[in-house]
């Protein structure tokens, strides 16, 4: 399809008046599109169907089917996909589309800019919610606290010959290189820890090497020192483990009355109190899955889904640890879910005011936006609108 072709076909598609043969050459045009071609016509078109208001895709089934799956696509490079509102330059990165509304990438979609959204009107308020950073709470063995946002870099404390320091990039580090090793079970184990209160998140390198990030409203209980046969701790919330190999003494992470057992091995657990199930995905190596009497091997690139048994899922391994990297990743979600997300990166309270949509949502929005950005770009679907008052964000249709 050469351009005069395209331009008029979009133009008789935004005015509703194509005729079915027209849209089966460009479904079929679509389909041997390459990804990059797409992403062009994001921009391309993007401002041709600025001024519609009121347009049904669900008509076209096709089309939105092969739009999703090209989005999908995208994401399993772990490329970010962006959504760019009309006129809106100067905002950074737009990538939140409703999976019914997916037509929007090719400029198709109920746009309501007529009118100012709630958001707007309280813009003011929400550019003071700013994003989550590293903040968090270290309890040692004796009781005592230490608030590590505000602690000076060095060394903070020492328990049982092990060193444990605050680094130049602000990441906890337990120094066990003046301990002498010992296996005995019976050695008395003192245990710290450390607390990530909502609009946090925090970076810890346990005394066997391992390296742990926490999310959000978690917590992370673990010996001064790993002695014995396993290296036992207890997860609240969500956390990406890099565990050190060691081969004589496996790695047995205790979450929501479920274990996760492992060797040496990179994997995402999210096992907030709120969430339907415990969820732990496997990025290398090998995990097993331990829920009272039923136990699974999962394999990279799969989830173990725990509630009331054990689910298998393939996934894309790389969604899991968005919040890690600084994104996050809404993959075929509903509001709810979202917002949970949003509660606990910037620290306030949510409230549903009517009936909301129970369509699912997908893209990529960067964390360290203010949560005016991620409220605008899900506000650009149509499908769900904001107003903010004090730190409480209402959700309305």
């Amino acid at each position: 399809m050469d351009q005069r072709a395209l331009d008029t076909f979009l133009k008789k598609f935004a005015e509703n008046q194509h005729t079915e043969q027209e849209h089966e050459r460009f479904i079929t045009w679509l389909n041997a599109l390459p990804e990059k071609e797409v992403e062009r016509l994001l921009d391309q078109y993007g401002d041709l169907f600025r001024a519609l208001s009121d347009h049904e895709p669900a008509k076209h089934p096709e089309l939105l089917n092969k739009i999703e799956a090209k989005i999908d696509t995208m994401e399993l490079d772990n490329e970010p996909v962006h959504i760019k509102p009309i006129r809106r330059s100067h905002k950074k990165y737009f990538a939140v589309a409703a999976a019914i509304l997916l037509l929007v990438t090719i400029g198709v979609i109920t746009r309501k800019f007529a009118g100012k959204h709630d958001l707007y009107a309280t813009n003011a308020i929400a550019q003071k919610i700013i994003p989550g950073g590293n903040k968090a709470v270290l309890t040692l063995a004796d009781g005592s606290q230490i608030i590590l946002d505000s602690a000076k870099r060095g060394l903070l404390a020492s328990q049982q010959n092990i060193s444990v320091k605050k680094a130049t990039d602000g990441q906890l580090i337990y120094d066990a290189s003046g301990q002498k090793q010992s296996n005995q079970s019976n050695d008395q184990l003192a245990y710290n820890t450390i607390s990530i209160p909502k609009g946090g998140q925090y970076q810890v390198v346990l005394p066997d090497g391992t390296k742990v990030w926490l999310n959000a409203a978690s917590s992370l209980k673990f010996p001064v020192a790993f002695k014995g046969k396993e290296r036992n701790v207890e997860l609240s919330g969500e956390g990406y483990f890099e565990v050190a190999k060691n081969k004589a003494m496996p790695f047995r992470v205790a979450v929501n009355h479920t274990t996760v057992e492992v060797l040496g091995t990179h994997f995402n657990i999210m096992g907030y109190g709120d969430e339907a199930s415990t969820n732990t995905t496997l990025l290398e190596g090998s995990v097993k899955i331990i829920s009272g009497d039923k136990q699974k091997l999962i394999i990279p690139g799969e989830q173990a889904r725990v509630s009331d048994g054990i689910e298998v899922a393939k996934v894309n391994a790389a969604q899991a640890i968005a919040w890690k990297n600084g994104n996050f990743n809404f993959a075929h979600e509903n509001i709810e879910t979202i917002m949970r997300k949003v509660a606990r990166w910037y620290d306030v309270n949510i409230q549903y005011q009517g009936t909301t949509t129970h369509e699912g949502f997908v893209g990529t929005v960067p964390r360290s936006e203010n949560i005016s950005e991620v409220l605008n770009a899900l506000e650009l679907t149509g499908l769900v609108h904001f107003k903010i008052v004090e730190r409480r964000v209402i959700v309305m249709p």
